[in-house]
């Protein structure tokens, strides 16, 4: 798929989990939408506003280039209603929550190389914003939010880098199920 909307691209996923499942449509759109956003913050797909009210999405060079893995799914019985996971402690005095999915561990370190890459990109813009200053000095007035704003993204991103590793460093490393 190329240059599509999330309402096509869920579409697509009922049509390859056929009766695997027995989620609603929202909750396959809801689906269709996070895979989506998580490709745009990796920079694998870009966003375009066409004449229609429906955002397109394309693939980017990056997109092509990538290898992707298929995610294994492991069938865990009937739902059963989300018990509230209290913290234990451990010997340095971070919490360690019991970890029963061997992918909640591989999700966040995925997460935390997104959030580099991300991290990497706004760091490289508020530098190119820097230079462009010192190429242009009239132009400081223009330059001067651009870089603000790439500045704070950059703080925020690198709060959830750090958020993320101090809930990994509190997980043990081998899961026991």
């Amino acid at each position: 798929m190329n240059n599509f909307t999330v309402m096509e691209l869920r579409d697509a996923i009922i049509r390859e989990c056929k009766d695997e499942t027995d989620m609603t449509l929202r909750d396959y759109h809801k689906r269709a939408y996070r895979v989506v956003l998580r490709l745009l913050t990796a920079g694998l797909l870009e966003k375009s506003k066409d004449i229609s009210e429906f955002a397109r999405y394309k693939k980017t060079p990056l997109f092509v280039a990538s290898v992707f893995k298929q995610r294994v799914t492991v069938d865990r019985g009937p739902k059963q209603p989300r018990q509230p996971k209290q913290p234990t402690q451990v010997e340095h005095g971070a919490p360690s929550w019991p970890v029963k999915d061997p992918c909640i561990r591989d999700e966040l370190d995925q997460l935390v190389k997104t959030y580099q890459v991300d991290l990497l990109s706004s760091i490289g813009e508020s530098e190119e914003y820097l230079r462009l200053h010192q190429t242009y000095p009239q132009l400081k007035a223009k330059l001067e939010p651009h870089y603000l704003k790439s500045r704070d993204v950059s703080s925020k991103i690198l709060g959830k880098i750090r958020a993320i590793e101090s809930v990994l460093a509190g997980m043990p490393k081998d899961p026991v199920s």
